[in-house]
C-alpha cells in the first residue's frame, strides 16, 4: 500500500512541473536540488530547473556567465550611449506583465554533457514560443541564449521593406547582443573637411621654403669656400 502512495505522489509531482503562472512556484533559482538516485542530465531534472528559473527570472540566477559577460559589456555601452538594448523582457516576452501571464515547457532534448535545448511557450497576452540554449556549469543549468520566431521583413538604410524579404524569422538574442556591440563600438570613418585640404597645400609651401633654405645656405657655403 506503501509503494502504491508513493508512486502516485511521484506521478502527481512530475505532471506539476513544468507547467506555472506567474505566482505559482515558490522555488529560487538557485535551490533546485537534485536527489541522490536523479540525474541531472536527465529531462525531469532540466524540467524542474526550468520551473526554478521561471519563477525566479533573475539574470545573474538564470544566465550563463558566457550571456552575463556579454550584457554586461552591452549594458556599459547603453548607459554611456543612452541607446536601447533590447526591447523586450526575455523572461516575459513583453513590457508590460498581465495577470494572467504563465509559461509551459513544452519539450526538453538534445541533451549532452554541457548543452542542451528547451522549448518553452510563454503567455502574455499572446502565446509565444521561446527556445532556449541551455549550457551546464556550475553544477547547474543555465540559460545561454534567447530564440523565438515571428513574423517580420527586413530594411533598407531608409526604413523601406526590402522585397521578398517578408516571412518567418528567428529573433536571437545573442547575436543581437553581438551587434549591438559591434554597432556601438564600430568607429566612423574619418571625414575630409575642407579646413583639412586646405591645409595640404600650407604644409606643402613649408616644406618648398625649407627646400630654398637649405639651398641657399649651400650656396654660401659654396661661395665661402
Amino acid at each position: 500500500m506503501k509503494k502504491v502512495l508513493f508512486s502516485l505522489l511521484a506521478a502527481l509531482t512530475l505532471t506539476a512541473c513544468g507547467n506555472k503562472t506567474s505566482n505559482a512556484g515558490m522555488a529560487t533559482a538557485d535551490s533546485t536540488q537534485a536527489t541522490a538516485s536523479q540525474d541531472k542530465h536527465s529531462a525531469e531534472y532540466i524540467i524542474q530547473r526550468l520551473d526554478a528559473i521561471y519563477s525566479s527570472r533573475v539574470d545573474s540566477l538564470c544566465c550563463s556567465l558566457h550571456y552575463l559577460a556579454l550584457y554586461a559589456k552591452a549594458k556599459e555601452i547603453s548607459q554611456r550611449e543612452g541607446t536601447v538594448i533590447l526591447e523586450t523582457n526575455h523572461w516575459t516576452q513583453g513590457q508590460d506583465i498581465p495577470e494572467d501571464w504563465s509559461y509551459s515547457v513544452e519539450s526538453v532534448d538534445q541533451i549532452t554533457d554541457t548543452t542542451a535545448q528547451a522549448t518553452v511557450t510563454i503567455h502574455s497576452f499572446d502565446d509565444q514560443k521561446v527556445m532556449l540554449d541551455l549550457v551546464f556549469e556550475r553544477d547547474n543549468w543555465y540559460v545561454d541564449n534567447f530564440r523565438s520566431l515571428y513574423e517580420g521583413a527586413d530594411y533598407d538604410s531608409g526604413g523601406n521593406i526590402i522585397p521578398g524579404s517578408e516571412g518567418v524569422k528567428e529573433s536571437n538574442e545573442l547575436k543581437s547582443l553581438e551587434e549591438y556591440i559591434s554597432q556601438q563600438h564600430a568607429e566612423p570613418t574619418p571625414d575630409v573637411t575642407d579646413e583639412a585640404l586646405q591645409d595640404v597645400p600650407r604644409r606643402n609651401s613649408l616644406r618648398e621654403a625649407e627646400s630654398m633654405v637649405e639651398q641657399a645656405k649651400q650656396r654660401v657655403d659654396d661661395y665661402a669656400e
